[in-house]
This record gives structure tokens, sequence and C-alpha cells, in this order.
């Protein structure tokens, strides 16, 4: 059984992909982000496993929005 720390880190995951490949805006990830409250490591690891996926600028753009929000370190 997954545990919710799991399961919303999982969510934060598929929604940063949805966003890489395109599909959503960076204010939508931006409002999963807020919401799931996926913060700091947790957030590092999402954004790290997925480093070399999708676009290259969207991933920058995520992780700097992040990162002014006090989300990522």
């Amino acid at each position: 059984m997954k545990t919710v720390e799991t399961a919303t880190r999982n969510y934060a995951r598929k929604c940063l992909m949805a966003f890489l490949e395109g599909d959503k805006s960076l204010n939508w990830l931006l409002g999963v982000v807020r919401s799931s409250g996926v913060r700091g490591s947790r957030l590092s690891e999402v954004f790290d496993g997925l480093r070399d996926y999708g676009d290259r600028g969207r991933y920058e753009e995520a992780a700097a929005a992040c990162r002014r929000h006090g989300w990522l370190p």
C-alpha cells in the first residue's frame, strides 16, 4: 500500500511530465505544486528524476519558478 507522501509525490511527478511534454501551462503546474505540498528535497527528487525528460527549456522554466516560490532549494 502506498503512503500518502508517495502518492502525492507521484502525482506531482506526473503533472511535471505533462508540463514538460507541452500539455499544460506553467501556471497550471505551479498550482499543482502549491496544492500538493511537495517541497524541498522531495520536490528536488521529482525534478531530478525528470532532468532529461521532455523539453529542457520548459524544465528550466519550471525549476526556476519553483525556486522563486521557495519550493525548491
